[in-house]
């Protein structure tokens, strides 16, 4: 990919006014807002420039300034403090509309009004208190973690973002959306046929236009991986394409660079901490051999059975899917995925990441967190519920 494809861009009211009136990329095609600040006077201005292009200008502001009022003033009968606040920052922008930012999704043909960055931040990340405590967050805020595949990895990317476990995101995907993918992601009928990094991208942009998100839209291959994995400080891997699988770890093995892959089948999770746990053979040890493309497999069984060597095997894969693998070909033509398995899998990977990236020294793990065992219908015991 040549050279960095960021978000957000910050522009002046006239850049603002080309980017509706004359966009250099096609509002179907973008994925980056573009934010700007106004000064007294000149939203009426850009209201008239969107309400002729039929460009929705929304502003809650008033509602996010309480808010913020509202985190440095937890007490709710500090209501003079908080009116001190909202006053304050309003007065000092030299207005309500010239206070924070506008943000312009092409997209969906939207303007928001929202809070400056900081103060953005601060509230988005207040309900993460004490979960994760405000010096943790300010740790995350400089971590840049690199998502390879958006199917599982959409639903992860978007977590990630959203619990705000980094400063910027790197997004990797060649593919399309398809009707199918929608049994599973969170996506919609409008974006059919759209690249999965753009929709990973615009789902973030729209939690948090503020975070640095850089797309790799034809996918991590060999000739852009060092570009991709610079500077990384975590690698969700959950791509399907055998030989980079392999590439992918043994370059993240020099760099020191820790990778997590989860699985939306049994929950299977695998941490291979490479920046602690250097002498970590990829995958664990269990797939020695170079494993040829996709296309170089007889049937979509045996390229399956590839895929989950180095998860146990065949039989470490459920009954249901291991049936439907078998008819791929016959009477299905998809690999079998859930969208409560593929968010379980985003929370494992949650969990694991945000642990890691504050300083938890993980050891190599490889195995299933299964619900269909933990919670067995048929177990004698009963979970335990406090």
């Amino acid at each position: 990919m040549a050279g960095p494809d960021e978000v957000s861009v910050m522009a002046d009211i006239a850049s603002l006014r080309r980017a509706i009136e004359a966009p250099a990329v096609p509002p179907h095609s973008s994925w980056k807002p573009i934010t700007c600040r106004l000064i007294p006077g000149q939203l009426t201005d850009i209201q008239a420039c969107c309400t002729e292009r039929g460009i929705a200008v929304i502003d809650p502001i008033a509602r996010q300034l309480e808010e913020l009022a509202a985190i440095h003033f937890p007490d709710p009968a500090a209501h003079e403090d908080r009116t001190r606040l909202v006053r304050e920052h309003v007065r000092d922008a030299g207005g309500a509309e010239s206070y924070g930012c506008w943000v312009y999704f092409p997209w969906d043909r939207t303007i928001v009004h929202l809070l400056d960055p900081d103060d953005f931040y601060a509230v988005i990340t207040s309900r993460n208190e004490n979960k994760i405590t405000r010096a943790e967050q300010d740790i995350l805020r400089t971590k840049r973690i690199g998502v390879m595949g958006l199917s599982v990895g959409g639903e992860a990317a978007v977590t990630l973002a959203q619990e705000h476990l980094c400063g910027e995101i790197y997004l990797a995907d060649f593919d399309a959306l398809d009707l199918s993918n929608l049994n599973r992601l969170n996506a919609a009928v409008d974006q059919l046929g759209c690249n999965k990094a753009i929709i990973a991208a615009r789902r973030i942009a729209k939690i948090d236009p503020y975070m640095s998100v850089r797309l790799f839209p034809a996918g991590v291959t060999p000739d852009n991986t060092d570009d991709f994995l610079n500077g990384l400080d975590v690698l969700i891997e959950e791509c399907d394409d055998l030989p980079l699988k392999s590439l992918i770890r043994q370059l993240a093995r020099e760099r020191g660079i820790d990778i997590v892959f989860a699985a939306d089948e049994r929950g299977f999770l695998s941490i291979e901490p490479y920046r602690t746990s250097p002498a970590l053979r990829p995958f664990h040890g269990r797939v020695e051999k170079p494993q040829p493309p996709r296309a170089s497999y007889a049937s979509a069984t045996e390229f399956w059975r590839a895929l989950t060597a180095w998860m146990g095997g065949w039989e470490s894969i459920s009954e249901r899917s291991r049936e439907s693998l078998g008819q791929i070909g016959k009477t299905l033509c998809g690999y079998p995925q859930l969208a409560s398995e593929a968010r379980f899998a985003a929370g494992q990977i949650g969990h694991v990441v945000r642990r890691m990236l504050l300083g938890e020294r993980f050891a190599p793990f490889l195995g299933h967190l299964d619900l269909d065992q933990l919670i067995n219908p048929r177990s004698t015991s009963r979970p335990r519920c406090e």
